[in-house]
């Protein structure tokens, strides 16, 4: 019972230090996409296909996605996605820790799992719901199910060798990286002794799922296919084999991750470098143990588990033509955890280098523990990084919660952020409300402001210092939320019965256009030799030309002296065809020099719409007659 107890204690730490520090994680592009996935399936009836492009340029399945569909159920926001992920990164530490009890007794399991536990590069790549970060889980089934052939070389029970296949299965299928673990399952299936038909039958399933799978993503490759193999084979790349040794001992992470200025901070990195040697030396005898035992006693299963972990690492270790990053290596963690155990086996319960061994390694969980506080504060103290997109969750997820809340008001609600936005940023801010809703680039808070008779618009502005005034309504931000560091979040809130009140040009004119746009009308504002023009335009239709993805209308102002040459010509900012709503309402606010010389007088105001994409001008139409610019003032 008092075993039992122990590890309890370590799987509630496990779980509560990745809940600390969830609000900490920079909840990017990356986490958001299975998301996406997942809420445009359930709402919308959208099947993936393919799920995220992976920096090898081959799409992921979309597994991950479909495994958030059903969290997604139980409410939006992006907590709930990533308390699963946490969830189930600490039942892979519990799977770890009853397959090492298989290998020797209750004290050498609890190490496993500490190991397992703490390790802080393994928190940092698994406690998100990014696709690398659902590895642990479902290696940890495969190896545990399969434990009894692995760690003793006796047969699994059906069931379990059942199991073992649907692990090694969705490991193959969250990444093109987990395809690696195919040939150690293979391997395994064949040298495992009974139960014939259990294996085969998982074995065949197995290999049509991840074929079907494979076909799919070749079809869908986009670059070069001699990408797909390495320059040569022979292994160089000594960064492989760090990075996996990094999944276990936590060697570098301080060192990247902490402000290591004081004293203090650089005591914690020599600390964690001691520790990290230490664990690594014990890999490294754990591997040269059970290939030296395997070969001499001819007991080959032992020589597995050093296959488990290291046939991804020498096949990463090639020459390829991409960078290999520390999280394609996550998958060799439960494997390397085992390995680094396996020297203590033959240590007897109650000696003194047992009690070393435990007392040392919950004194470097200590330590991996403050260096993850540390991290995780820094992180939240100095949220800003100049890209939304990397803001930490807990700052994130307020935005989420105030965009939620409007959508539950009224689910026509639309949101427009910064013409100067990533393109990824709209798809980031859908994953992190959890639900699909229209969400555009194109305002500027100096030029372009966007609104609509009939939907509530959310204008999405980040940055630091004080939030501007949106320049084309004379309108402060409706709701402000503000970071440690000064960064702020805001939105500009423009409600369907607030258009009469704002939308108010001083100079209505109501004048149609054959693009579908409708001129309805203009403002002037002139003082201290600069002239503003605010003009104010609203989509009636959108034309069905397959071109239209590729327009950009701008309003362009001509000042002209007496004989009709131009003394001004600036562009509106305009808003691309492929982002027109019918009934959107843009307000242009674009500012001129006003020429104060008399003598150059009378000057007039041109006005039109311009896209400079194809050369081409819109066109008015006047009772009178066509025309592609009007006159809106002359001054004599």
């Amino acid at each position: 019972m008092r075993h039992w107890g122990t590890i309890g204690l370590i799987l509630w730490l496990s779980f509560g230090i990745r809940m600390v520090g969830l609000p900490a994680i920079r909840h990017n592009y990356d986490h958001s996409l299975p998301i996406i996935q997942a809420a445009l399936w359930r709402e919308q009836g959208i099947w993936p296909t393919l799920g995220p492009r992976t920096s090898f340029g081959i799409h992921a399945s979309p597994l991950v996605s479909l495994l958030l569909v059903p969290v997604l159920a139980v409410g939006p926001g992006p907590w709930l996605p990533h308390y699963t992920a946490v969830a189930l990164d600490t039942l892979a530490v519990a799977l770890l820790y009853r397959t090492a009890r298989s290998m020797g007794p209750a004290w050498l399991a609890r190490v496993a799992a500490l190991v397992a536990a703490f390790s802080p590069w393994h928190i940092y790549l698994a406690r998100g719901t990014w696709i690398q970060g659902w590895f642990p889980f479902f290696i940890a089934l495969a190896l545990w199910s399969w434990s009894p052939f692995l760690i003793r070389g006796r047969s699994p029970s059906p069931a379990r060798i059942g199991w073992g296949w649907a692990g090694v299965t969705l490991a193959a299928l969250t990444h093109p990286v987990g395809l690696l673990l195919l040939p150690p399952a293979l391997l395994t299936a064949g040298q495992m002794p009974g139960n014939r038909w259990a294996r085969s039958i998982g074995a065949g399933l197995m290999l049509t799922v991840v074929l079907a799978y494979g076909w799919t993503a070749w079809r869908a490759w986009e670059g070069p296919r001699t990408s797909w193999l390495p320059a040569r084979l022979w292994p160089w790349h000594e960064v492989a084999f760090a990075h996996a040794l990094r999944m276990i001992s936590g060697r570098h992470f301080a060192a990247v991750w902490m402000d290591a200025a004081s004293p203090l901070d650089r005591l914690f990195v020599s600390l964690s470098d001691v520790i990290a040697g230490l664990i690594e030396t014990s890999v490294a005898l754990g591997v040269l143990g059970s290939i030296a035992r395997g070969l001499r006693q001819r007991l080959w299963h032992l020589l597995l588990l050093p296959i488990w972990w290291g046939f991804p690492t020498v096949w990463l270790a090639l020459p390829w033509p991409h960078p290999i990053h520390p999280h394609y290596l996550l998958p060799t963690m439960p494997a390397g955890v085992l390995l680094a155990i396996r020297p203590w086996q033959k240590l007897p319960a109650r000696s003194w280098g047992r009690y070393l061994i435990e007392a040392g390694m919950w004194g470097a969980v200590f330590i991996w523990v403050l260096i993850l506080l540390a991290t995780d504060r820094n992180a939240r103290v100095h949220p800003w990084t100049g890209n939304p997109e990397e803001l930490p969750l807990a700052e994130s997820a307020t935005l989420a919660q105030r965009l939620i809340r409007w959508m539950e008001e009224d689910p026509r609600v639309q949101v427009v952020i910064p013409s100067e936005a990533a393109e990824t940023t709209s798809g980031w801010l859908i994953g992190l409300i959890g639900r699909p809703v229209d969400i555009r680039r194109g305002f500027h808070p100096e030029r372009l402001a966007v609104a609509h008779p009939h939907r509530p618009t959310l204008m999405l502005l980040y940055g630091q210092g004080d939030p501007p005034i949106l320049r084309p309504l004379q309108q402060g931000p409706s709701w402000v939320h503000r970071m440690p560091d000064g960064a702020w979040l805001a939105l500009y809130e423009i409600l369907p019965e607030e258009i009469l009140r704002k939308i108010r040009p001083s100079i209505p004119t109501d004048i149609p256009t054959d693009l579908g746009w409708r001129l309805l009308g203009y403002d002037l504002e002139q003082g201290d030799n600069r002239l503003a023009v605010i003009t104010y335009w609203q989509v009636e239709r959108i034309p069905t030309d397959p071109t239209r993805g590729v327009w950009h209308y701008q309003p362009f102002h001509h000042l002209l002296d007496p004989e009709g040459r131009q003394l001004q010509n600036p562009s509106g900012w305009g808003m691309p065809g492929y982002l027109w709503r019918i009934g959107d309402i843009y307000v242009e606010r674009t500012e001129l020099i006003f020429p104060g010389d008399a003598s150059q007088r009378p000057i007039r105001l041109e006005l039109g719409l311009f896209d400079p994409n194809r050369n081409v001008r819109a066109r008015f139409l006047l009772p009178t007659g066509e025309t592609e610019t009007l006159i809106l003032k002359v001054w004599k």
